[in-house]
């Protein structure tokens, strides 16, 4: 009934090598796929991020600029700030008290403060930012550098990747510009 095999042969050695040369070709290319995938998902997290970062920034920015009651300083006009970092310095009016925006090149930390007393306190808001432009404007949309005629502050931001992007070794960037109008 049942019929047996008397071919014992099993793979020769040519056989399996042929074998394992395709395996191992197959399981490269599979592995060179996978890398790409997760360079390319590293990347895109990275540029998430620093867009997240950005726009937070910028929001905070205009949020908190847009109850100016009086400008101290302001970068970009006759009454610049000192030190070098401050950008601006103003008065709000939800609580009366100093708001302080400073950045620094040398360590793109974009820091913020809040000081009742007029002290600032900075603390980190968001870094990587590689740039920072203040531009001041009266009530007629013309660019201006008297503090008392600023009536629109243009804001450009320009940040960067925290770390290089895996597949090109080089720091991505990106510029978010908004406005804010002061209220009055």
């Amino acid at each position: 009934m049942f019929k047996t095999l008397d071919n014992k042969k099993g793979f020769s050695l040519v056989e399996l090598l042929i074998c394992l040369a395709i395996l191992g070709v197959v399981l490269t290319a599979v592995y060179k796929l996978f890398i790409s995938a997760n360079k390319s998902q590293v990347a895109q997290d990275l540029e998430v991020e620093m867009q997240q970062n950005a726009r937070s920034a910028a929001d905070f920015l205009v949020r908190e600029m847009r109850n100016i009651s009086t400008i101290s300083c302001l970068d970009n006009t006759t009454t610049a700030c000192s030190p070098d970092t401050d950008k601006i310095i103003f008065t709000s009016m939800s609580d009366s008290n100093t708001r302080i925006f400073s950045w620094s090149a040398t360590d793109n930390i974009l820091q913020f403060s809040a000081a009742p007393d007029g002290s600032p306190n900075r603390q980190p808001l968001t870094d990587n930012i590689t740039a920072l432009t203040l531009s001041p404007y009266d009530a007629g949309n013309n660019s201006t550098t008297t503090l008392g005629s600023v009536q629109r502050i243009d804001i450009s931001l320009t940040t960067r990747t925290a770390r290089p992007d895996p597949n090109t070794g080089t720091f991505r960037t990106y510029s978010f510009k908004t406005s804010v109008v002061k209220r009055n």
